[in-house]
């Protein structure tokens, strides 16, 4: 029996039963376009995370004070005295909005060298316009691309370089205080250091604003990847429950690990699905096999042999799992992105204007303290920037083995069907009318 045979029966069943065939094909769909959504969008995830931590640096080691007093110049100071330490930056921060004209901004206040800067941004500060402040007391600012374009603005560039911007601190009735803007940073993209949100100034200012005496953070740069497991848990042994020490590598292999185990998770979800659709493949050809089963003796006393009508029956079923691999991979690609954009937009909010008037640099009181990653809303407006910006990764393997999910449980749950209607005896099939 030739193949176009085999598939001109099938289609020819298939096309008989239209909308039983379809809702068959709509399970499939639904656990194909799951799992190659799923599978892209961790990916993407994953990609994203991985790329955000590898723009600090391999080599990079950070250490958040977990008493009130923070660290201290003598903590730098020892910090770049133990072996294999390459660099140390102390840094401040601190939570506050940043208003110009109708325009409101929650930001992140990064205090920091320039040369701290350099290393915060992986040794290269790329600037959209303007130049970066001085290490004076002068409090000039760098502000973050999403500071500069907010989205409550619709992505309008709403601060300028070479303008004076209204920075208040600690909430509603805090201190004011007018900030020239000495340029704007190009988007970094989220990462645990919220560059994008933040408005970064020199570390004097940033003691001078905050009324800071300490330090909040210290980024430290082993000198080579093999030092960074030694150097921290040295850096670990000297401070104990005085801080938290982390390093890239270990926030690398823990956000590998958490996605892989959310990722098994959800696969496993989607396969429900695919069982599903496995069990709704079985249940159509067992119905196809009782209804055709006068035909298939018809078949058999005209020549056609057991594993013809086998054939037959089993291609029904492979037929039923491409169209809706086919399908469930172009619907899980669409969600994916869709998904994704939808996540990236609603991780941008808004912020809602506010007047206010403005007083000239000079000291105030304590600002709010942020670690480095937190974001906290400002006086009439939410938390800016801090969201996760990703793109689903869809590879082609990931649509090959879909495919091929999709296609062999499809022959899985079609051959017991096929088997049963190429076992059945001609005089016994042509009976039943």
């Amino acid at each position: 029996m030739e193949l176009k045979d085999i598939l001109w029966l099938s289609f020819t069943d298939l096309k008989e039963k239209k909308v039983r065939t379809a809702l068959t094909i709509f399970m499939v769909v639904i656990g194909v376009a799951s799992i190659v959504a799923l599978v892209s969008l961790t990916a993407g995830i994953s990609a994203s995370i991985q790329k955000e931590l590898s723009s600090l640096g391999p080599t990079s080691i950070i250490l958040t004070s977990t008493r009130a007093s923070g660290f201290s110049a003598i903590d730098t100071a020892e910090l770049a005295s133990l072996p294999n330490s390459s660099v140390v930056v102390p840094i401040v921060t601190g939570a506050a909005s940043l208003a110009s004209g109708n325009q409101n901004v929650s930001v992140t206040v990064v205090g920091v060298t320039t040369q701290g800067l350099q290393a915060l941004l992986g040794g290269n500060v790329s600037l959209y316009q303007g130049a970066v402040f001085q290490d004076t007391i002068a409090p000039d600012t760098v502000l973050g691309h999403d500071v500069a374009f907010p989205s409550s603005a619709a992505g309008k560039q709403s601060f300028f370089v070479g303008q004076t911007a209204t920075m208040q601190l600690g909430g509603r009735g805090g201190s004011k205080y007018t900030i020239p803007i000495s340029g704007i940073l190009q988007a970094y993209g989220s990462s645990i250091i919220p560059i994008d949100s933040a408005a970064i100034v020199s570390l004097p200012a940033a003691e001078a604003l905050l009324h800071r005496t300490s330090f909040n953070e210290i980024l430290v740069k082993a000198s080579n990847t093999s030092s960074v497991t030694p150097l921290s848990t040295l850096i670990s042994d000297i401070y104990g429950s005085n801080a938290r020490v982390i390093n890239t590598q270990q926030l690398a292999a823990t956000a590998a690990s958490i996605i892989g185990s959310i990722s098994l998770l959800l696969i496993v979800i989607a396969g429900i699905s695919l069982f599903v659709a496995s069990i709704g493949i079985m249940n159509i050809m067992l119905m196809a096999v009782l209804e055709k089963t006068h035909e298939i003796g018809i078949m058999k006393s005209i020549g056609f042999k057991s594993r013809d009508v086998l054939t037959v029956f089993l291609f029904q079923a492979l037929i039923i799992g491409m169209i809706g691999g086919i399908i469930g991979i172009f619907l899980g690609a669409a969600a994916s992105y869709g998904l994704a954009a939808a996540s990236s937009s609603g991780s941008s909010s808004s912020s809602a204007p506010q007047s206010s008037g403005s007083a000239t640099f000079a000291g105030g009181p304590r600002g709010g303290g942020g670690g480095l990653g937190s974001s906290s809303s400002g006086p009439g407006g939410a938390s800016s920037g801090g969201g996760l910006s990703f793109q689903p990764v869809l590879s082609m393997s990931t649509i090959i083995e879909a495919m091929l999910v999709a296609i062999i449980v499809s022959a899985l749950a079609g051959i017991y069907p096929a088997w049963r209607a190429s076992q059945m005896q001609p005089i016994d099939a042509l009976r039943q009318l």
